[in-house]
C-alpha cells in the first residue's frame, strides 16, 4: 500500500494549492437564489469534508495541513477583501481586514510550532 501523505511540504506548495483553488467570489456567491448557506448546511459540508480526510489518511496530520491550507485561504482572502475596502475609499475598513490576516498569520505561526507526531513535515525549525 503507498502512502498519500508527502514527505514535505513548502509555503510556496501552499501558495500554489490556492492559486489553483476558485476565486474566493464564487466561493462566497450561491450558485442559485433557492440555495441558502444556512449554519447547519455549511457545518454539514465541514463535517463531510473532515470525515472524507480522515477516512483516506488516519493520521491527524491530513488535518492539521488543512487547517494550515484554510488559515492561508484566510489571509489571501482577508487582504483581497481590505484592497476592495481600499479602491472604494474605506481606509478604516482596509485596516480592519488586515489587522484580522495579521492574526490569521500569527495562527499559521502557532500551528507551524505545534507537532502532531515525529513525522509532522510542517514543524518549522
Amino acid at each position: 500500500m503507498t502512502s498519500s501523505i508527502p514527505d514535505n511540504i513548502s509555503m510556496d506548495d501552499l501558495h500554489n494549492f490556492l492559486e489553483t483553488a476558485q476565486c474566493e467570489d464564487e466561493l462566497h456567491t450561491p450558485q442559485t437564489e433557492d440555495k441558502k448557506f444556512t449554519p447547519e448546511f455549511i457545518e454539514k459540508v465541514a463535517q463531510d469534508c473532515l470525515e472524507s480526510a480522515t477516512e483516506r489518511c488516519h493520521d491527524p496530520l491530513v488535518h492539521k495541513v488543512m487547517a494550515m491550507m484554510i488559515i492561508h485561504r484566510m489571509v489571501d482572502w482577508h487582504e483581497h477583501v481590505a484592497k476592495r475596502q481600499l479602491e472604494e475609499g474605506n481606509r478604516e475598513g482596509m485596516g480592519a481586514w488586515m489587522r484580522d490576516a495579521g492574526k490569521f498569520q500569527a495562527v499559521m505561526d502557532i500551528l507551524c510550532s505545534i507537532a502532531v507526531g515525529p513525522d509532522d513535515f510542517t514543524v518549522s525549525e
